[in-house]
This record gives C-alpha cells, sequence and structure tokens, in this order.
C-alpha cells in the first residue's frame, strides 16, 4: 500500500510543488527537506494541503511531527495508516 501512496506523493510533489524534480529521479529515502528533495518549510505546508485534498482526510495534531516527514518513505507510511479501511482491523 505505502508503494502506491509513494508514487502519488511524488506526482504530487512534481506536479503541484515549486520543485524542480523529475519522478524518475526521487529517492524514497532521500530527505523532504532543503538538501533532499529541495521541499521548503511554506512548500510543506502546501504540501500538506495537497495531501489531505488528494486522500480526502486530515492530519491530527499529533501527524505533524517532524519524524512523519523525514522522507517520501516516512510520509508515504503515515498516509497508508490514515488511509487504511477501519474494516481492515483483522475484527
Amino acid at each position: 500500500m505505502s508503494e502506491t501512496v509513494a508514487n502519488q506523493l511524488k506526482q504530487l510533489i512534481v506536479q503541484e510543488l515549486d520543485v524542480n524534480l523529475k519522478l524518475e529521479n526521487i529517492d524514497d529515502n532521500a530527505p523532504l527537506f532543503y538538501e533532499g528533495l529541495g521541499i521548503d518549510s511554506l512548500a510543506i505546508v502546501e504540501l500538506i494541503t495537497l495531501i489531505e485534498e488528494h486522500f480526502k482526510f486530515e492530519f491530527s495534531d499529533s501527524d505533524l511531527r517532524a519524524d512523519n516527514f523525514v522522507n517520501l518513505n516516512s510520509l508515504a507510511n503515515l498516509v497508508a495508516r490514515k488511509i487504511k479501511p477501519e474494516n481492515s482491523l483483522g475484527v
């Protein structure tokens, strides 16, 4: 699931943010900020909004921790958890 989410996040970053990146050049483990993908604090706010609109959920305050935004993998894992269907809890 998070691989599909990661691909969707890459598309959002390339198509919607003002970053000079190509989809195939985005490393899932590269830092999101500055020296990695070059996303600054304003762009991360925009990305959060884009993610909420695209995946149709809202981040909680506790979701907005730095460790959830280290790289694309950590962000994709968070998003995958947020969109996981409630009926798949194994009950």
